[in-house]
């Protein structure tokens, strides 16, 4: 991440780490090209396994960080790890069960949207200490 240039030998993550940090934010883009043409067997990685990988670039873009900004942890205790331009974009009608797992792009539109609908009706709080609390009701009208 520190060392990889655009074409006119320009720190392109580094810059970017510094704008993230200058931000505030937690979260850093990675160009899915710029790791497909410097470290290939990664980027096939990743885009089969994001699961597995994403993990490992979030600690690496971490330890990244705080060498730059060493006190950087004590604003976010991690940082996330964006993949953006994946060159290959699929259909909405095509994803199939090959695509589950696997970093995927694509395009489409909300054409219509709900409101999020609770899971429960009932709920029961247990402390470790083995107290119990509840049960607690959920009505549709909150």
């Amino acid at each position: 991440m520190r060392t990889f240039k655009d074409d006119n030998e320009v720190g392109v993550y580094e810059a970017r780490i510094h704008d993230m940090c200058k931000d505030n934010r937690q979260s850093i883009e990675v160009n899915f090209t710029h790791l497909s043409n410097k470290q290939p067997t990664l980027a096939i990685w990743l885009a089969e396994e994001p699961a597995l990988m994403l993990p490992v670039l979030n600690e690496v873009a971490m330890d990244t960080v705080l060498e730059v900004y060493p006190e950087y942890s004590q604003i976010h205790n991690d940082i996330f790890v964006r993949v953006r331009d994946l060159p290959v974009e699929d259909k909405l009608r095509d994803l199939r069960q090959v695509h589950l797992n696997a970093l995927i792009k694509f395009r489409g539109v909300v054409t219509k949207r709900t409101s999020v609908f609770p899971q429960f009706k009932e709920m029961y709080f247990r402390c470790e200490c083995g107290d119990l609390k509840g049960p607690t009701f959920h009505s549709s009208t909150d």
